[in-house]
């Protein structure tokens, strides 16, 4: 493992404890035991490159999990495995998950590169469905928009009641999916 990928493993460890928003060359710097100024050696762009890499880290990672949740899955239940899939990334990496919440892929081309193997595993579940591309666009929003805000809400402590999340999740992923698939029958 390269030094740089050290210390960006050093950095997705920090972050899923204490927050992207508290992550600092003077954090890393601290935590690694060397002097901020070093820190440039390996990312010349300083904190913004860091940043960029631990979202290009994040998007690599989500893309594997889905790949492999959808393995021998399609229609439904490939769709769900998505979901379970990013909701379980979620609570394992809860600091790079809202780093990629907030990153828009339409930027930068590097920022479009590293969410296009994100988009096709999510593709390859939809094209069984036959959809159009703009309804299949309209599928992935919705069940991002659920599944990053379900998650988000939840790992913010944002629902206080005695009813299970889990519960809950599921719940939301069958009526979305429901939903979704009777609109296969109104395909564009």
């Amino acid at each position: 493992m390269s030094r740089k990928q050290e210390i960006i493993e050093v950095c997705v460890e920090m972050i899923d404890k204490d927050g992207f928003q508290n992550l600092s060359v003077k954090t890393i710097a601290d935590r690694l035991g060397i002097k901020p100024p070093s820190l440039y050696k390996h990312f010349q762009g300083g904190l913004d490159e860091i940043k960029e890499a631990i979202i290009v880290y994040g998007w690599s990672n989500i893309d594997i999990k889905i790949a492999k949740s959808a393995v021998g899955k399609s229609r439904e239940e490939g769709l769900k495995a998505m979901c379970y899939a990013l909701r379980e990334f979620a609570h394992d990496h809860p600091g790079v998950f809202e780093a990629i919440c907030w990153h828009n892929s339409y930027t930068s081309e590097l920022n479009n590169e590293i969410t296009k193997g994100v988009i096709s595993s999510l593709y390859s579940i939809l094209d069984s469905l036959e959809f159009s591309e703009t309804r299949k666009m309209h599928v992935l929003r919705s069940l991002r928009g659920f599944v990053e805000g379900f998650s988000m809400l939840e790992l913010h402590g944002s629902f206080g009641d005695e009813i299970s999340l889990d519960e809950s999740f599921a719940y939301g992923v069958e009526a979305l999916i429901s939903g979704i698939m009777k609109g296969q029958k109104n395909v564009d």
